[in-house]
């Protein structure tokens, strides 16, 4: 398929906007912000059905770079202000800091059990400017698609399921209400 049909189908989808929200919120959250790229694509998932989650996934793996990069460059020219400002940003502190190199010591598959424990993606952008590896950046699309390509099947999956007794306005609801409990819950966890 080439890119021109690739973009007709994302027009033909009414996806346009929501998947520039989608790229945009995934590149600041991969930097800076602490709400993951998981929620747009779980909104998709209810609102536009699984294939187009499946896309939002991709977009929002691909966008994460941006991120990264971001991090990563500040990092190198000011590493202990980096370093100090995710420690400040709601669910890190020093030790995730830690837990975040020491698993980008170990390698990929440690980074990408990390996407599924928690570990915030800019922690391992942050650790990969210490030795200043560009090939982090090429598997990060990788690193992040999983999780992410999980959460757009199971939530469309099961808004699917749900649509014979609920309407798109009631899961829209539910969604949020489970999105919010979840970040209490982790943030609650994640300050003992």
């Amino acid at each position: 398929m080439s890119i021109a049909a690739l973009l007709l189908f994302i027009r033909a989808l009414g996806l346009t906007l929501p998947l520039s929200i989608v790229a945009g919120w995934s590149a600041i959250e991969a930097a800076i912000f602490f709400l993951v790229a998981d929620i747009p694509i779980s909104w998709i998932a209810v609102r536009s059905g699984t294939r187009a989650a499946l896309l939002a996934a991709l977009v929002a793996a691909v966008a994460s770079v941006v991120g990264a990069l971001a991090v990563w460059a500040w990092a190198s020219h000011d590493p202990a202000g980096a370093a100090a400002t995710m420690a400040m940003l709601p669910g890190i502190d020093q030790a995730l800091i830690g837990e975040a190199a020491d698993r980008y010591r170990h390698g990929p598959h440690a980074i990408l059990a990390g996407a599924f424990a928690g570990i915030p993606f800019k922690l391992f952008a942050l650790e990969a400017s210490k030795d200043g590896s560009v090939a982090f950046f090429l598997l990060a699309p990788l690193l992040r698609l999983p999780r992410f390509l999980l959460v757009a099947s199971f939530v469309g999956g099961l808004s699917h399921g749900l649509s014979r007794w609920q309407s798109l306005r009631q899961r829209l609801t539910l969604l949020t209400v489970l999105w919010i409990a979840f970040y209490a819950f982790y943030f609650s966890a994640m300050a003992r």
